[in-house]
C-alpha cells in the first residue's frame, strides 16, 4: 500500500513560488517534500524522531536541473528520477552516514546514479545537499567531446571531491542565484543567463568525473536480506506475526537479520519496520477524506491504540488526530 508521490502532476499544496526559473519551498510535510522535485517520481519514509521539516530550492535551467534541498529527519528514499537523466548527489552538510543500495558511503563523495537505477538511500539527520540532473543524451556528448569514459552501466558510483571544490562552486553558485535582487534573478532565466550558469555547473562535472577510479555500488546480500524482510513484513501486516515468523521465512537468524538492518541501514529491524507501517499510516489519513484513525491503524497492523498513539507522537511529533485534520 505504500504510495508513490508524481511531483510532476501532484495537486499537493503549491508551496513553490510561480517563477518556472527558480522555486522555492518549506515544507513541515515529508510527502509534500518529496513531491517538490519537479518531473521525479520519489517515495520518503521518516524513521527518525521529531516533527519534519524540509526547505528546497530549484533552478530550472532547461536540460539541466539544480536542486538544493535541506532536510531534519533520518530519511529513507527511493523512487524514480526524472527520465533519462544523470544525477550528481554532492553533499554540502551530512550529520551522519549515508548509506546506498545498503552500502556506507564515504565522506567526502559525489554519488551519480541513473534515473533507471536510482537506489535505495538512508539520508541520516540534518543534510544539505545540491543535486545536478543531466540529460543523458546531453552529458554523453560532452564527455565525448572532452575524452571522458563514464559508462551507464555502471552506475551508481561514488567520485572523491577531496582537491576539488565542486561543492564549493555549486553552492556558492544556487546561494547566489537564490539571494539575488530580482531583476538579476529575472535576467538569469534567461537562455544566456541559463546557458553560462549550465556552463559553470558542467566545468565542475568534468572536473569531479576523471578524478579518480569510481567506486561503484552494488546491492550487498545483507541489503537483499534486509528487503525480503521488509517485503515479507508488508505482506503480513493482517497476522499478528513476530521477529521469529520473519526468521523462519526468509531463513536468517534473529542475530544476523539485525546485523544485516545496521550494516545497511544504520537502524534495528523492529525500529525500521515500525516506522515504515507509521509513515503508510500517516500517508493514508493525510490522502483520505473521511477516514477512521482506529481503523487505518489496525489496517497497518497497530492494534493497541493509545500505544499506537504515543508511537506516532514520538516518530512525527504530532497525534494522528491531528495529522487528520491539518
Amino acid at each position: 500500500m505504500r504510495t508513490h508521490v508524481d511531483s510532476g502532476l501532484s495537486t499537493a499544496t503549491p508551496a513553490f513560488e510561480a517563477d518556472h526559473f527558480l522555486r522555492r519551498a518549506v515544507s513541515h510535510d515529508i510527502d509534500e517534500h518529496a513531491s517538490h522535485m519537479t518531473g521525479w517520481r520519489m517515495n520518503f519514509d521518516q524513521v527518525s524522531a521529531g516533527a519534519f521539516r524540509g526547505e528546497m530550492v530549484e533552478l530550472d535551467l532547461g536540460w539541466m536541473q539544480v536542486i538544493h534541498d535541506r532536510t531534519n529527519q533520518v530519511i529513507i528514499k527511493g523512487g524514480a528520477a526524472r527520465p533519462g537523466t544523470v544525477s550528481f548527489n554532492i553533499p554540502v552538510r551530512c550529520s551522519g552516514n549515508v548509506y546506498c543500495a545498503g552500502n556506507q558511503v564515504p565522506e567526502d563523495t559525489a554519488l551519480v546514479t541513473s534515473a533507471d537505477t536510482l537506489p535505495q538511500l538512508r539520508a541520516p539527520q540534518s543534510v544539505d545537499l545540491v543535486i545536478v540532473s543531466v540529460e543523458q543524451s546531453v552529458l554523453e556528448r560532452e564527455l565525448d567531446l572532452h575524452g571522458i569514459a563514464f559508462g551507464q552501466g555502471q552506475a551508481p558510483r561514488i567520485y572523491p571531491l577531496q582537491g576539488l571544490r565542486v561543492r564549493e562552486e555549486l553552492q556558492a553558485l544556487v546561494s547566489g542565484i537564490e539571494g539575488a535582487p530580482a531583476d538579476i534573478q529575472a535576467g538569469l532565466s534567461q537562455g544566456t543567463g541559463r546557458h553560462q550558469a549550465r556552463d559553470l555547473i558542467m566545468g565542475q562535472l568534468l572536473d569531479l568525473l576523471p578524478s579518480d577510479t569510481p567506486i561503484q555500488l552494488t546491492t550487498s546480500a545483507r541489503k537483499r536480506l534486509v528487503d525480503r524482510a521488509c517485503e515479507y513484513a508488508m505482506a503480513h501486516l493482517d497476522e499478528p506475526f513476530t521477529i521469529l515468523d520473519m526468521c523462519r521465512d526468509i531463513g536468517a537468524s534473529r542475530r544476523k537479520l539485525q546485523y544485516c538492518f545496521q550494516e545497511t541501514l544504520e537502524i534495528n529491524p523492529l525500529a525500521y519496520l515500525r516506522a515504515l507501517r507509521l509513515n503508510a499510516v500517516r500517508r493514508e489519513l493525510r490522502a483520505s477524506t473521511l477516514p477512521c484513525v482506529q481503523d487505518v491503524a489496525t489496517r497497518w497492523g497497530f492494534w493497541h491504540l493509545s500505544r499506537f498513539s504515543s508511537e506516532y507522537r514520538a516518530l512525527f511529533g504530532e497525534l494522528p488526530s491531528q495529522t487528520l485534520n491539518r
